[in-house]
Formats: C-alpha cells, structure tokens, sequence
C-alpha cells in the first residue's frame, strides 16, 4: 500500500506540472486553442472546469489547490502509517563507524561480567 501511495503522489505531481506548463503555454499569443492539440492539453489542464470571469480563467488555480491538497493528505497517510517501517539511510565518515563500533563493543564489555563471557565461548565452542 506504502508503494501504491507513493505512486499516487507522484502522479499527481506529474499532473500538476502539466497544469504549469499548459498555464505557460496559454500564455503564448499566437496559439489558437481551438486547434485539436492545444483544445486537448487545455481541457486536460482543466482549463474549462469553470468559465471565466472578467476575462480571467481561474479553473488551473482550482485545480492545482485540490491536487496540493490530494497529495498533502497523501503525504500525512504515507507518514502516519507506513514512514517507520522504511529502512534508515544514515551516512557518516569512516572515522564516525569506528567510533560507534568501538562505544558498542565497550558497552558489551562493560554489560557483560567476565564469567559471562567465559560462558558464552564455553557455549560457542
């Protein structure tokens, strides 16, 4: 499901940077958006979901509200149920590994009595 969500947000990511472009590409003066393709990529950008007023289209700014909203909430799911079972990437210098490794082993000298240790070998042999 974590993968499925993540592939709806990317989603519609892709779909509101198609909205962007299609706003760039009403911009241009010379485009007649009555041609085939430029009528497809305007009602696919949701350009006629609400009819101008005062000569300006508001439907792209309505629909790029609703997809930030869709991917916010997909985002606040993906994080409240599926971010802690992701594996950690943590980077650090050779130098900071070692460091761990050695506060490691010195916690496990110092939890374990020497007794303690005699018996675990005494079990590994």
């Amino acid at each position: 499901m974590a993968k499925f969500i993540i592939f709806l947000d990317r989603l519609i990511n892709y779909y509101l940077y198609f909205v962007v472009m299609a706003c760039f590409l009403s911009l241009v003066p010379n485009i007649n958006p009555d041609y085939p393709l430029f009528d497809f990529i305007f009602k696919a950008a949701g350009f006629y979901l609400i009819p101008s007023f005062w000569g300006i289209i508001f439907s792209p700014a309505v629909v790029m509200i609703c997809l930030a909203l869709i991917s916010a909430g997909l985002h606040k799911i993906y994080y409240k149920y599926y971010a802690k079972d992701e594996p950690q990437i943590i980077v650090m210098s050779p130098e900071e590994f070692m460091k761990k490794v050695q506060e490691k082993n010195l916690e496990n000298d110092i939890i374990t009595s020497p007794e303690e240790k005699e018996d675990k070998e005494d079990d590994s042999n």
